[in-house]
């Protein structure tokens, strides 16, 4: 194993992974509300969709970059939409968390996190702009240029899982670390607040299209 492709794979997963964007708000959101697992399933999500996308970069698949560049209209408008329903779902859901407990038992369970995780998955899956972002990456250090063969191109996909997946375990801890010094009504105001955030990201994405 090429340890210096491996790292390379790790330092981009980890680089595009960790700009602020609406699936770092909801892996914030899901932690702080939902505790650690949900925040874990989430970035789970986010980490198998840029692996995919690295996969793709890695393995120059050119036919998805057309296909990307010729569906951008479809695509970026499944992902607002996506991102206005999880965000105007987030803001109506605060008007019932005053009250609500902070400990992880009650939102734990299999449905909580499976959606998580598949909410996360899509909304990373429907942004080009992560799939972009490696290319950008992989041509600035060049990647490609050293990667021969098939089982150094699987060595950078592991590098950039791992990358992905360290960044969002981070995340997760850091906010679950934060959990407890937030109260009902603070969990209410924080749900509002990164839903409407979540909203901000679907309709700006929606009134590009327009543009």
């Amino acid at each position: 194993m090429d340890i210096q492709l491996l790292v390379t794979g790790v330092v981009v997963g980890f680089l595009v992974a960790a700009p602020v964007g609406p699936v770092a708000v909801l892996c914030i959101q899901r932690t702080l509300l939902d505790g650690r697992l949900t925040g874990y399933a989430t970035g789970l999500g986010a980490t198998l969709a840029d692996t995919v996308f690295g996969a793709l970069a890695v393995l120059s698949v050119g036919a998805v970059e057309v296909f990307l560049t010729d569906n951008r209209m479809v695509i970026q408008g499944l992902g607002g939409v996506i991102l206005v329903v999880l965000g105007g779902h987030a803001v109506w859901k605060s008007r019932t968390l005053s009250h609500t407990a902070t400990s992880d038992a009650h939102t734990t369970g299999h449905e909580t996190l499976v959606h998580a995780f598949a909410t996360a998955f899509a909304v990373t899956l429907f942004n080009p702009i992560t799939f972009i972002a490696f290319i950008s990456l992989f041509a600035a250090i060049h990647v490609l240029d050293a990667i021969d063969g098939l089982i150094d191109s699987w060595v950078v996909i592991f590098g950039i899982l791992a990358g992905a997946a360290a960044w969002w375990f981070i995340l997760a801890t850091v906010s679950a670390w934060l959990r407890s010094s937030f109260t009902g009504k603070g969990l209410a105001w924080l749900n509002a607040g990164s839903g409407l955030i979540i909203l901000v990201f679907g309709l700006y994405a929606l009134g590009e299209l327009l543009s």
